[in-house]
């Protein structure tokens, strides 16, 4: 089952052939209109900022600490992509930003095939129950409203 993921920066649809990058809350914290945390290659790697005043001696206000690392190593963008790697590997990882993103029928599948790891499949389902609640219609006077 196939399924198509958008960045999260752009909007744009990752060519299945492209790695998936996966973004912290830095990211979040700077582009506010970001939806989900998975960026294609050219959003992740060719938005560049630094994450230091100049000079380098303290952190830009709201600085959001890169997962991980050491202060010596939280520097730049790339300090705060979380890893990259397949459309699949991606949304299982993060199935948050995966169902927001996309992949929902894929996710949904996984959760329900045989063979997945119990662990796997509990949180794909735990996240699916997550969007489930944060997406449903809110009921008012017995009529449903999106």
């Amino acid at each position: 089952m196939e399924h198509t993921v958008v960045c999260c920066e752009c909007g744009k649809p990752i060519p299945l052939s492209q790695d998936i990058y996966a973004l912290d809350g830095e990211w979040q914290r700077r582009f506010p209109s970001m939806n989900g945390t998975l960026a294609c290659h050219d959003c992740a790697v060719g938005t560049q900022w630094s994450c230091q005043r100049p000079g380098g001696s303290e952190y830009v206000d709201g600085h959001i600490a890169a997962s991980g690392r050491s202060q010596m190593q939280d520097f730049d963008s790339w300090s705060h992509i979380l890893g990259n790697g397949t459309h699949r590997a991606m949304v299982i990882k993060y199935p948050g930003a995966g169902l927001r993103q996309g992949a929902e029928e894929y996710l949904r599948d996984a959760a329900q095939r045989r063979g997945v790891a119990p662990a796997l499949a509990r949180e794909l389902r735990a996240a699916i129950s997550d969007w489930d609640s944060s997406t449903a219609p809110v009921r008012l006077n017995g009529v449903s409203h999106s």
